[in-house]
C-alpha cells in the first residue's frame, strides 16, 4: 500500500514538474532596487545568502549571491540592487544546503527556510523621508565629539560622498535626508558626530538609491558599507581587527567550535591571544592561555548559555579584549541528522600509500529506527572519485596513491533520508609527516571518547530504500563510472537529481551537467525533460 502511494505522489509530481517548466516566471512580484527582502533563519544554517536574478536579465552577485544581514533575533534581510524575480537562498553554495528557485513575494515579505512559507514581516522599518529639495551639506573639518553620537563609516562599497542621515521617530533629525556628508579622517575611515542622541541611522552615498537600512545608532562604533556589519571602532595600540566562533548558531553539545581571532600592534610589537567560556552561572573555563595560536576549538559538554571570551596582550604591554554569545542546545531528542566533528581536521596532512582513517562523530537522528547512515565521497588531485554506499560505519579508511588535495564529503543520514554533509580537504604528501603540523590541535575540556570502529546496532535495523549494501570502496585508477541520471554526483539517483537539471537548466551559476549524465530520455539535449524522466523512472520503480 505504502509503494502504492509513494507512486501515486511521484506522478503527481512528475505532472507538476512539467507544467511548471512551462510556467515558471508567470507569476511573482516585481522587485525593485531599494526593496528589502527578510529571511527566518530558523533550519539550522550558520549564516544565509541570497541569489536573485531575472530571467533574460542580471543577477545580484555571482552565486551564492550576496550573504544577508542579521536584523534582529534568527531574523536577517537583504536591500535589492537590481530588478529581480526569482530568489535561492543558501548557506553559502555547497550546492546542498539550499532551497529550491521561490517567487519573490515583494518588498518587505520574509521567507520562513523551516515552513518554507513567505509572510508579511511586521517590524519591517518604513524609510526615512526623502527630502523634495536636497540640500548639499557643508564638508566640516575634524568633529569634536559634543553631547550627541559619534559614528564611524569604513567606506569599503567606494561611495564617492558618503552621508549619515540621523533621526529618532516622533523627534527631529539631523538634516534632511539624505543627511550630514561625513569627513574623512584617514585610510578610507569617515566620521559624523551629532548633536544630540538620535535613535536611528541611515548611511547613503548622498542619494536614495545607494543607501542602508534604517539602522539602529552605535555611538561609537564603525559600519561597514560592504559587509553591512558594525563593529567596535578600536582606536588602541592593540586592536582587534575580528573574532569569531564557527558555527556561531545552531550549536549542539558535543560539537565542535572553531572559536578564531585576530589582533594588530599598529606598531608591530608581537601579539598572543587567551581563549576562555564563561557558563550562565559565572564559572569561567581557561581553553588556551596566552600563546601565538590565534584559533582554538572548543567542545561545549552542556546545554545552555555561554560567553566567549577573547583576551589579547602585546610585547608592548598593551591589553584589549572582544565576547561573543553563544547559545548551546540538546540534540538527544534532535530529529534532524548533525555532523559534530571530524578528524582529521580539515587541511590536515596525510601520507601516500598509507592508509588515512577519517571518523565522524554526529548526533541526532531521533526518528524511525533511531539509526544514523555514513557515506563518504572521495575526490583525488585527478577528479576521480570512489562509488560510495551509505553504511551504518562512523569511519572509513582511504589510501592516497598520489601527492596532492584529496576532498572527503562526509555525508550523515537519518533513517527518514534527511541528509546532511560537510567537506573536509586533506593534503598527501609523500615525505614525512611533521610531529607538530601547522594544523592547530583540537583544545577541548575533556577527552575525547573514543570513536567505535564499528556501530552495532542492538536490533535489525530497517534500512531507507536509498541505503546500499556496506561494501567498502576502494579509489577507481581509471575514469569514474558514469550513472545516467545522477546529475548531482552523490552515487544514486533521485528527485534530488531532477531539481539539479532544472537548476542548470535556469544557467544558476555553480551547476552544470553533461550529456552523458543528464540525457536521461536521450534526445541529446539536457532539459526539464530529463527532470520529468527522472520522477517517471522513480515512480514507476524503474531506476
Amino acid at each position: 500500500m505504502v509503494k502504492k502511494q509513494h507512486r501515486a505522489i511521484s506522478i503527481v509530481l512528475c505532472l507538476l514538474l512539467a507544467l511548471s517548466a512551462l510556467f515558471v516566471g508567470t507569476f511573482g512580484a516585481s522587485a525593485a532596487s531599494g526593496d528589502t527582502v527578510y529571511v527566518k533563519l530558523n533550519n539550522g544554517w550558520s549564516k544565509v545568502y541570497a541569489y536573485m536574478w531575472k530571467d533574460g536579465g542580471s543577477e545580484n552577485a555571482k552565486w551564492p549571491g550576496v550573504e544577508m544581514t542579521k536584523v534582529e533575533g534568527d531574523v536577517y534581510s537583504y536591500t535589492l540592487s537590481g530588478d529581480y524575480d526569482k530568489i535561492i537562498f543558501t548557506n553559502g553554495g555547497n550546492g546542498v544546503n539550499q532551497t529550491d528557485t521561490i517567487v519573490y513575494a515583494g518588498n518587505g515579505k520574509i521567507y520562513d527556510l523551516k515552513a518554507k512559507t513567505w509572510s508579511t514581516y511586521v517590524e519591517a522599518p518604513t524609510s526615512a523621508t526623502t527630502a523634495t529639495t536636497a540640500t548639499t551639506a557643508t564638508k566640516a573639518t575634524q568633529p569634536t565629539p559634543g553631547d550627541g553620537v559619534t559614528v564611524f563609516l569604513n567606506n569599503e562599497a567606494g561611495w564617492s560622498t558618503p552621508h549619515c542621515y540621523m533621526w529618532t521617530d516622533g523627534a527631529s533629525n539631523n538634516a534632511a535626508f539624505p543627511g550630514v556628508e561625513m569627513t574623512l579622517i584617514g585610510d578610507n575611515i569617515y566620521q559624523y558626530s551629532a548633536d544630540a542622541d538620535f535613535a536611528k541611522c541611515i548611511f547613503n552615498a548622498g542619494n536614495d538609491k545607494t543607501k542602508t537600512l534604517d539602522l539602529k545608532t552605535m555611538n561609537g562604533y564603525i559600519y561597514n558599507n560592504k559587509t553591512n556589519e558594525w563593529s567596535v571602532y578600536d582606536l588602541s595600540p592593540l586592536q582587534v581587527k575580528s573574532v569569531s566562533a564557527d558555527p556561531a548558531s545552531g550549536v549542539y553539545i558535543g560539537a565542535d567550535v572553531t572559536l578564531s581571532a585576530l589582533a594588530q600592534n599598529k606598531d608591530g610589537a608581537a601579539v598572543t591571544y587567551k581563549f576562555s567560556v564563561t557558563n550562565a552561572a559565572g564559572a569561567t573555563s581557561v581553553l588556551a592561555d596566552y600563546g601565538t595560536a590565534n584559533s582554538v576549538v572548543w567542545t561545549p559538554t552542556a546545554a545552555g548559555t555561554y560567553t566567549v571570551n577573547f583576551d589579547f596582550k602585546d610585547s608592548d604591554g598593551n591589553e584589549n579584549n572582544r565576547t561573543l554569545t553563544i547559545e548551546v542546545a540538546d540534540d538527544s531528542m534532535l530529529i534532524k541528522p548533525l555532523i559534530k566533528s571530524v578528524t582529521p581536521a580539515m587541511a590536515s596532512l596525510i601520507k601516500v600509500n598509507t592508509p588515512a582513517t577519517v571518523s565522524v562523530k554526529a548526533g541526532g537522528g531521533k526518528t524511525g529506527t533511531n539509526l544514523l547512515f555514513y557515506k563518504y565521497v572521495v575526490v583525488d588531485p585527478n577528479g576521480v572519485q570512489n562509488i560510495p554506499y551509505y553504511t551504518l560505519n562512523s569511519t572509513y579508511s582511504f589510501t592516497p596513491t598520489m601527492a596532492g588535495k584529496y576532498t572527503v564529503n562526509v555525508f550523515v543520514q537519518n533513517s527518514d533520508n534527511s541528509t546532511v554533509n560537510k567537506k573536509y580537504e586533506y593534503t598527501a604528501t609523500s615525505g614525512e609527516i611533521p610531529t607538530n603540523p601547522t594544523v592547530p590541535t583540537t583544545i577541548k575540556p575533556t577527552a575525547a571518547p573514543t570513536v567505535p570502529t564499528t556501530v552495532k546496532p542492538t536490533v535489525a535495523p530497517t534500512v531507507p530504500t536509498t541505503v546500499k549494501p556496506t561494501v567498502a570502496p576502494t579509489v577507481p585508477t581509471t575514469a569514474p563510472v558514469v550513472i545516467k541520471g545522477d546529475a548531482n554526483g552523490d552515487g544514486i539517483v533521485t528527485v534530488e537529481d531532477a531539481t539539479y537539471i532544472q537548476k542548470f537548466r535556469v544557467d544558476i551559476p555553480g551547476y552544470f551537467v553533461s550529456i552523458a549524465v543528464g540525457d536521461v530520455n536521450n534526445d541529446g539535449v539536457v532539459d526539464v525533460k530529463d527532470a520529468t524522466a527522472i520522477q517517471s523512472m522513480i515512480a514507476f520503480g524503474t531506476i
